[in-house]
């Protein structure tokens, strides 16, 4: 049997890194537009509005994106 409170903080926080694209800056804090929805996350890095980011443990940062492109 697990804790209450230990099983809460397991179920709302999530392991895995969200991606998204940053919609809204408002100084050190970013809105998000994930599958999921809109989300606020602080940031480090300079983003812009149309970034790709990654949000892990709360803190969004430039999500890596492909350097090369390939005609097909």
């Amino acid at each position: 049997m697990s804790f209450a409170l230990k099983e809460l903080s397991r179920l709302l926080a999530t392991d895995t890194p969200v991606v998204g694209a940053v919609v809204g800056i408002d100084g050190a804090v970013v809105r998000v537009a994930t599958e999921r929805g809109a989300v606020t996350a602080r940031t480090l890095d300079v983003v812009t509005v149309g970034d790709r980011v990654q949000i892990k443990n709360g803190i969004a940062s430039k999500a890596p994106v492909a350097k090369q492109v390939f005609p097909v």
